[in-house]
């Protein structure tokens, strides 16, 4: 079995027919037959079954197969972007990683000002979640990455860029807006837990960064929330405008939640909040570069 027998499987049980596979990957149905043949008698598995007549369909030997087959494509295609940079791009360049939301609100703000302290180098962005963040600087494809952290790994540096807390944008209509009150030396309306337990929520999808953290707080204050996943940002502010659902936010330490977003921000109360950093993240002894200090004067600059 080598990278382009696992491809091939990859692309039929995509295709969901062999003929649709290799159409798509212009080779012959019969090599794609034999491909199937040679890596079930390797295993001494079965890959698919017959459906609908030229329709097939993963068996479950074969979903273990293509989950296996996914991480290994996934980890060369990583080798590649690794080896492409190491023989092509300059020693002069950078890159960045950032999870989706952060590149829409960052990016441009973080080249510009990047390229007017240093225009002796080459940022560049790349976004993928927090978890694939996290695996893109330990296996070298990104050099650095901006991530929300309260758990730390012995691995990374982690140089705290800005601290966060929770805050709410609640729905039009919402009733939690009449239990607010105002605390001293917060400039927020202040919500407990209890205020929106009646309240349905749209958050980020189980993996990204600020839902790991939304369970630190539901846990905190032994809380079970009706939770709305929703992965695009814009999605998420049309359920909160449209009346559907609430959303939690960041508070950013010495910002104003409201300046981009024209609406009011809540924030849960004090005692009953998760406080954690969002860090520049390195692997551990790279911290000391002059290109990580840098970047981080860029982004503690503008975050």
């Amino acid at each position: 079995m080598n990278i382009q027998d696992i491809a091939y499987i990859r692309e039929i049980a995509e295709a969901g027919s062999i003929g649709r596979a290799a159409a798509s990957l212009h080779v012959s149905q019969p090599s794609l037959s034999k491909c199937i043949r040679k890596i079930e008698n390797e295993y001494n598995i079965v890959l698919f079954s017959r459906v609908k007549g030229v329709a097939v369909k993963l068996t479950p030997e074969g979903e273990y197969f293509l989950k296996m087959a996914e991480e290994i494509l996934l980890s060369h295609s990583r080798f590649l972007e690794q080896i492409r940079r190491y023989q092509h791009l300059e020693k002069n360049t950078l890159t960045l990683g950032l999870t989706y939301q952060r590149t829409a609100d960052l990016a441009d703000a973080v080249l510009s000002e990047f390229y007017r302290e240093n225009p002796q180098w080459i940022l560049q962005i790349q976004t993928r979640n927090s978890k694939e963040l996290m695996a893109g600087v330990r296996d070298h494809s990104l050099d650095y990455a901006v991530l929300s952290t309260l758990k730390k790994h012995r691995e990374f540096y982690y140089q705290p860029i800005t601290h966060a807390c929770f805050g709410v944008y609640l729905r039009d209509g919402s009733p939690a807006a009449a239990r607010a009150v105002t605390m001293a030396g917060i400039e927020y309306p202040v919500l407990r837990m209890e205020d929106l337990s009646d309240e349905r929520f749209t958050v980020n999808v189980g993996g990204s960064a600020s839902r790991a953290v939304l369970t630190e707080l539901q846990k905190k204050n032994n809380t079970v929330l009706d939770l709305i996943d929703a992965s695009n940002n814009q999605s998420r502010k049309a359920m909160v405008t449209s009346g559907i659902a609430s959303a939690f936010i960041p508070i950013f330490e010495g910002k104003s939640a409201d300046s981009k977003s024209g609406r009011r921000a809540y924030m849960i109360h004090p005692d009953q909040n998760v406080y954690y950093d969002v860090c520049l993240i390195c692997l551990e002894g790279n911290e000391k570069s002059k290109a990580f200090q840098s970047l981080y004067h860029v982004l503690k600059k503008i975050m």
